[in-house]
């Protein structure tokens, strides 16, 4: 008796936490789980009443009140299996309603019983065990409500082993779990029906509910029984917006999916067995080799009926241990991305054509304002051109000339830059090459010989040609110009240094905006927007009166050291 009190006890604690996580995560099946353990609960607790009382009228009373929790097991396990497995999960979520007609129908007969007697036709107490169990016989509705349940239970059974089958862990350990409570307390209930040894007379299934309620606590606790959903592998990958196609080694397809199917335009059964290039040609023939014996990627061009998309194909090996089994191809509709690309492209081509012609068409008439300013300046009178108002107008029309001009080249430069992606470069080869155009203007250059190469855009060496012009147009006298570079924490900060007159404190941010210097004020305000394509920074450090010094953090990620040639 006391067993059977544990066993109830049990139930009711797994139910608790069925509630709970029912509660939290909102699931179907979590509700199944709890209308369980209720029914195990109540069928042993009234099993334990029926075996401890002696009066035999007391014995039938819960005899019967055992139904409650008898007559929604089978119900409440199936419902419980199909919504856990996903075997059946539409079907059952559509007719759940019609299944516990069964249970509530027994329930009704058993109330009604001493009527018809249809479900136990009798009973008596039998003294020969040394102490009184109650023995019922069973009329025609327990037989069909037996083959009923019977039914509903292996149903169960089977949608659990069937997963247990197909998954993988945790999926795997919690379907053994729930076989295993699954099949203890049948196999019991079974032992007795059949009269079986001493089982004839002591029914052994609400003991086993014991056992039952042990391996699911142990399963709740250990694998996560509750936690953990399983998904049906085939509604994951028939779901999917990308192909999926598996091959084996000889290239044959071994399955695919819906998407992957609409590309073919053929059924299923027409594909499977079918060799890759008999559907999609030499585009998605498998390449041979060991270069691609691992993962590869690559861009397709697939015709979709009169359309014709671009796909990036990705084709990854499927592993068994050490063993090759076949290929996993995966393919990624990029059409869209590449027509929002070949529009962009085009896009810019026109804007850089347009601002050619706007800028070569400006140029020309600054050229042709610069030539009359000039025609103007010899035809005056040199008593009028000397005169100190005349001077002034002339020197500022010819200034603001000179910046028109600047500002127009500058453009050609802001024009190019994040046009072309980023890509790998050398600081050491780089800065070299920025200053050769400085060759022979009395200015000395100490580079870094370096391996380190940073991600940048293409327009880096203007970057470093600008830097290099600023100091020596804006130093002073400025002979020598250094560029090193040095690790802080992750990040790499290249210094580029020189030996002129500084930069005052005052002015250390404001050079680096636009239209703010001695001249145009652009150089440097290129530079900064040039090294922000890929995250680096700049700033000035440096102290007046002794070099100017600028430092550019190369982010973490964005720099790497090469390795000897």
């Amino acid at each position: 008796m006391g067993a059977l009190i544990f066993s109830g006890v049990i139930s009711t604690l797994l139910a608790v936490k069925a509630y709970k996580a029912f509660k939290y995560r909102r699931m179907y099946f979590s509700k199944y789980f709890i209308l369980i353990m209720l029914s195990m609960s109540l069928w042993s607790v009234n099993y334990a009443f029926e075996v401890g009382f002696k009066d035999i009228e007391l014995k039938y009373l819960f005899a019967r009140l055992e139904y409650i929790g008898m007559a929604f097991a089978p119900v409440t396990w199936f419902l419980f299996a199909s919504e856990y497995s996903g075997v059946c999960k539409e079907f059952v979520r559509k007719y759940q309603k019609t299944f516990f007609l069964m249970p509530l129908t027994i329930i009704l007969l058993m109330l009604t019983n001493s009527f018809h007697r249809m479900y136990f036709s009798g009973y008596y107490p039998d003294f020969s065990r040394g102490f009184p169990l109650l023995v019922l016989k069973h009329g025609p509705f327990f037989w069909l409500f037996f083959i009923y349940s019977y039914i509903l239970i292996l149903f169960g059974i089977f949608f659990f082993f069937n997963q247990f089958i197909h998954l993988t862990a945790p999926y795997r350990a919690q379907a053994a779990i729930a076989l295993t409570a699954a099949c203890i307390p049948v196999l019991g209930n079974i032992l007795h029906i059949a009269h079986v040894g001493p089982f004839a007379f002591l029914d052994p299934t609400p003991f086993a509910f014991t056992i039952t309620g042990l391996v699911l606590f142990w399963g709740v606790m250990q694998h996560k029984f509750l936690n953990i959903i399983p998904i049906a592998r085939e509604n994951v990958i028939e779901s999917m917006s990308d192909g999926y196609i598996v091959v084996d080694l000889a290239d044959c397809i071994v399955d695919i999916n819906k998407a992957a199917l609409e590309l073919t335009g053929k059924t299923k059964e027409e594909i499977l067995g079918k060799k890759l290039n008999e559907l999609f040609g030499n585009e998605v023939k498998m390449p041979l080799g060991e270069d691609h014996e691992g993962n590869f990627k690559r861009e397709i061009f697939l015709k979709n009926g009169l359309e014709t998309k671009l796909f990036t194909l990705s084709v990854s090996p499927l592993l068994t241990k050490d063993d090759n089994e076949g290929r996993l191809l995966i393919m990624h509709d990029t059409t869209e991305t590449y027509r929002y690309q070949e529009a962009l492209k085009q896009a810019n081509k026109k804007i850089n054509l347009m601002s050619n012609i706007t800028r070569h068409d400006i140029l020309n008439q600054v050229n042709v304002l610069s030539g009359y300013t000039e025609l103007i300046s010899a035809t005056l009178p040199e008593n009028v051109k000397n005169e100190p108002r005349i001077v002034k107008y002339l020197k500022n029309l010819n200034k603001s000339i000179e910046t028109i001009h600047s500002q127009i080249v500058f453009t050609k430069d802001y024009q190019d830059l994040g046009i072309i992606s980023p890509i790998w470069q050398s600081v050491s080869n780089t800065a070299r090459e920025a200053a050769f155009p400085f060759s022979g203007q009395n200015l000395k250059f100490s580079i870094e010989e370096s391996r380190t190469e940073i991600y940048a855009d293409p327009l880096l060496k203007k970057a470093f040609y600008n830097l290099f012009d600023n100091a020596r147009a804006h130093g002073e006298h400025v002979t020598e110009i250094s560029v090193n570079s040095h690790r802080i924490e992750d990040n790499l900060v290249i210094e580029v240094k020189d030996n002129g007159i500084g930069v005052s404190p005052e002015m250390k941010d404001l050079i680096f905006e636009k239209s703010i210097g001695k001249n145009t004020g652009l150089g440097l305000f290129l530079v900064k927007d040039i090294l922000s394509i890929t995250g680096m920074e700049i700033k000035e450090t440096g102290t007046e009166g002794t070099g100017a010094r600028f430092e550019i953090t190369v982010p973490s990620g964005n720099w790497r050291e090469i390795s000897s040639p």
